[in-house]
């Protein structure tokens, strides 16, 4: 398989890198927490929060990217690699500067749509932490959760939840499915292409390499009605209301890259990414076409004093199948899986892998933020999420930067 990259810009890709090494609303109408306001960036967002609008503050790095990195392979390589070469997993590209995504035109199919595997990395809630081995346990400082059902979030999606959609992409094991929102891009207000997921859904951690084929689907089968064996047409308005959006662009933190596993350990306190994506068809925005996005919230409050979490995402091992968007809501605690990390968000939850990805928000003062995405999971049990902090600004920050 041919490289991806080519070497010659290793030294403007590396400051990517450094970045990561260095350490919109959603105001319902109807359901708190679910239809958003258009063009939400616009809107002043309360003093207190911090939602990583980009002053060009040096104690965030002040770094603007540098332009010509490219997103695309080009020439025979890219005929090679539309031909069946991204199958190749034998150079398997992992490094933050790696990163590639060509389009392939009717890639997702109705059947790789439907066969698409769901994951979550897994963690047992416990005492201890070792942060390693199989199911990792856990420090729970504040005690365990109440296992709660997940509820059925009401339909039709584009109008009361918008900005939430499925994650597709290509993995060595075939096609995957994760969650992921729609949040604002300080660059561009009102204009927004980012999207916010998790880590694991864009890259395999330690020992692997970007995941292929990420494409973004918001309010996916936004009237609710359709199984995924009665899906025949992924482009219908029925099931991608606001088309299809392919990844240009991802970043995720370095813990992850580094040392991510999808057995749960330290590195899950990193497990984010945001995706920056271009629509198949159509030059408008993805807010634009939305009309809203999520402001993201950074160093929220501590999981130990929310009362009042929202969780959504779109859950795909048995009982559920992945074609409906669902929801959890409730106070949270900490879960730790290493003493020296940031502690995690959890919350008693139902959702299990597909819905890894999906946002968590937080309302205040009447504006809804994102604050976190689904990460670690007992599939039956509870779901966690990372708190967002400087890291986590940095890499959003770094992919608005890049298309500035």
């Amino acid at each position: 398989m041919p490289s991806i990259r080519s070497r010659s810009l290793a030294a403007a890709a590396a400051v990517i890198a450094a970045i990561l090494v260095t350490t919109t609303a959603c105001d319902s109408q109807k359901d708190d927490g679910a239809a958003a306001q258009p063009s939400s960036s616009t809107a002043q967002a309360d003093k207190n929060v911090d939602t990583g609008q980009d002053d060009g503050s040096t104690s965030l790095g002040g770094y603007k990217l540098p332009a010509g990195i490219p997103t695309d392979l080009g020439g025979a390589a890219l005929e090679k690699w539309k031909n069946g070469g991204w199958k190749d997993y034998s150079d398997w590209a992992s490094k933050a500067e790696d990163f590639a995504n060509p389009y392939i035109k009717d890639f997702w199919t109705p059947e790789k749509m439907a066969e698409a595997k769901a994951d979550i990395p897994v963690a047992q809630a416990g005492s201890t932490s070792t942060g390693s081995g199989s199911g990792a346990t856990s420090y729970l400082p504040d005690g365990t959760v109440k296992r709660k059902a997940a509820t059925k979030v009401k339909a039709t999606y584009h109008h009361y939840a918008a900005p939430v959609g499925k994650l597709f992409f290509s993995s060595p094991e075939g096609a995957m499915v994760c969650s992921a929102a729609v949040v604002t891009d300080p660059a561009h207000p009102g204009k927004s292409n980012m999207v916010w997921t998790a880590g694991h859904c864009v890259h395999a951690g330690k020992g692997g390499g970007w995941y292929r084929n990420i494409a973004f689907v918001p309010s996916y089968n936004s009237g609710a009605k359709l199984s995924n064996n009665q899906i025949t047409d992924p482009r219908a308005k029925s099931v991608s209301p606001y088309g299809v959006w392919w990844a240009n662009w991802a970043t995720t933190s370095s813990q992850w890259i580094k040392g991510g596993s999808h057995q749960g350990n330290a590195a899950s306190a990193y497990d984010y990414a945001v995706l920056h994506v271009k629509p198949e068809s159509g030059k408008k925005s993805l807010q634009e076409r939305l009309g809203s996005a999520l402001p993201v919230w950074f160093n929220a409050p501590a999981a130990n004093k929310v009362k009042n979490m929202k969780v959504r995402g779109y859950p795909a091992e048995s009982p559920y199948d992945g074609s409906k968007m669902y929801d959890c809501r409730g106070a949270t605690k900490r879960f730790l899986l290493a003493r020296n990390v940031p502690a995690q968000f959890m919350i008693g939850c139902t959702m299990n892998g597909g819905a890894s990805g999906g946002p968590w928000f937080m309302t205040h003062n009447g504006r809804t933020y994102l604050v976190s995405n689904n990460s670690l999971s007992d599939r039956k049990t509870f779901i966690t999420g990372p708190r967002l902090g400087k890291n986590a600004k940095q890499v959003y920050l770094a992919t608005s930067r890049k298309f500035k």
